[in-house]
């Protein structure tokens, strides 16, 4: 828990600054271009089975996107259904929004069938998920 909370204060106060964040998001553009997947964390919430009030690591390519609890993509690795989910509209947090979402942070949308979803990450990585999502 220490783990986690040392973690979410270091990603909410230094990220956003550190000079080798815009190096890896050049490397993350190229892979994602050239057909690879791009993970980051993020936030999926709803009434879905794959929707969890804690946060997750995306996979995102292409063609599909997947949900983690860990970075190491092999653990407990899951599909997202990408085909049901449909992005509504992407936004910045608002008050209602759980507080445990960075306030930088965009959130998506989404319907999958009668069901609300939001996924929420850094605006830089808000693109791999409209364009995971979209591409079905």
């Amino acid at each position: 828990m220490i783990t986690f909370l040392i973690s979410f204060l270091v990603d909410q106060l230094l990220t956003p600054g550190l000079p080798g964040r815009r190096r890896r998001e050049r490397s993350q553009e190229r892979a994602f271009a050239d057909g690879g997947e791009v993970t980051f964390q993020a936030y999926v919430l709803g009434d879905r089975p794959y929707c969890r009030p804690v946060p997750v690591f995306l996979s995102a390519s292409r063609t599909a996107l997947h949900v983690s609890p860990t970075e190491v993509k092999e653990l407990r690795r899951s599909v997202l259904p990408a085909e049901r989910i449909a992005v509504q509209r992407i936004r910045g947090r608002e008050r209602t929004d759980p507080r445990t979402i960075p306030s930088y942070w965009q959130l998506a949308q989404c319907r999958d069938g009668q069901a609300d979803i939001l996924i929420a990450c850094d605006p830089t990585h808000m693109r791999y998920v409209d364009e995971a999502l979209g591409a079905t």
